[in-house]
């Protein structure tokens, strides 16, 4: 992996990094991003130049941003099925690439990305922002060396529409089909991170008259035999619940709240998207190297949605 050491001198130690895409995500991004002296914001791409951030420099198109002097690496945040190709075009232009979750929706176009990550030696970082969570990391401590639980439960509900904002594409199947697609990563991500290789038993979906489904249920088995359940839901109607069960065979359960600690709305993300970014940063400048999970989640999400029987 060619580091941001090998193509900089030494006193130019500052990441220049550009942001594709302003909708509701994009601003914990620019919080954390704003946290790190070490870091630069080359500039940020929208098709509105209302939502750029004041003094920043504004591009209409990512092609632009992506040919801007002094960037080495971007964050992607535009609707889920323009991921994929965004992050070739960034990869082929010789950039890292931070990407929200999902990779790509389908899990042939994640797999091309992450060849074509090691073929032009450039990080490709697919962004859980669940996995920096202080309660699971707090969770993820607590089960390390103990033996595999039998039962592991996620919940992830909330009412979309109280989430996205001006992001109508959310609730547009062509963009996003619905909350298996944009809410089942970051919970298959954290089932991964806490039991390790799954596979997709059963699923059942409810959709709304729009296509998108707003309720799922999948079945999963980890590779050590834990028994996993996600339920999500986006039209809950009492605020937010992120939660994860763990269940052994003698009767012991650990229960997580993700929002412990964080009682205003979404305010869990901000430290979240610190992690995220934090994490990047080092993985961009050859700290330390990670294993991208954004494939095996992708084809999670697929087999979810083949075992799945609309009601």
């Amino acid at each position: 992996m060619i580091s941001l050491s090998d193509t900089h001198s030494s006193n130019d130690a500052m990441v220049g990094v550009g942001v594709i895409g302003l909708g509701v995500i994009s601003r914990y991004y620019l919080a954390a991003l704003a946290d790190r002296p070490d870091m630069r914001l080359v500039g940020v791409c929208d098709r509105e130049a209302a939502r750029a951030p004041a003094g920043a420099n504004f591009y209409d198109d990512y092609r632009s941003l992506l040919a801007a002097p002094g960037l080495d690496a971007v964050v992607i945040t535009l609707p889920n099925s323009l991921h994929g190709s965004v992050a070739e075009a960034a990869l082929r232009a010789g950039k890292h690439v931070c990407c929200e979750k999902p990779l790509a929706t389908d899990p042939v176009d994640a797999a091309a990305l992450e060849q074509l990550s090691g073929d032009v030696d450039r990080v490709l970082f697919t962004a859980f922002h669940r996995r920096y969570n202080q309660n699971i990391l707090e969770l993820v401590d607590r089960l390390r060396d103990g033996p595999a639980p039998h039962c592991l439960k996620l919940v992830y509900r909330e009412r979309i529409e109280e989430h996205c904002g001006r992001d109508s594409w959310y609730l547009d199947p062509a963009e996003c089909p619905g909350c298996l697609a944009d809410n089942g990563p970051n919970a298959f991500d954290t089932a991964l991170q806490l039991v390790g290789p799954m596979w997709v038993e059963d699923a059942e979906l409810r959709r709304d008259s729009l296509g998108v489904d707003r309720w799922a249920r999948v079945q999963l088995r980890a590779a050590a035999g834990t028994q996993i359940e996600v339920s999500l839901d986006w039209s809950y109607e009492r605020g937010e619940d992120k939660a994860v069960e763990v269940m052994w065979d003698h009767g012991l359960v650990d229960r997580t709240d993700m929002l412990a600690g964080f009682p205003e709305f979404k305010s869990s993300l901000s430290h979240e998207y610190r992690g995220v970014v934090d994490e990047f940063v080092h993985t961009v400048r050859g700290e330390h190297t990670r294993t991208d999970t954004g494939r095996p989640v992708a084809e999670l999400v697929t087999a979810a949605y083949r075992a799945g029987s609309p009601r």
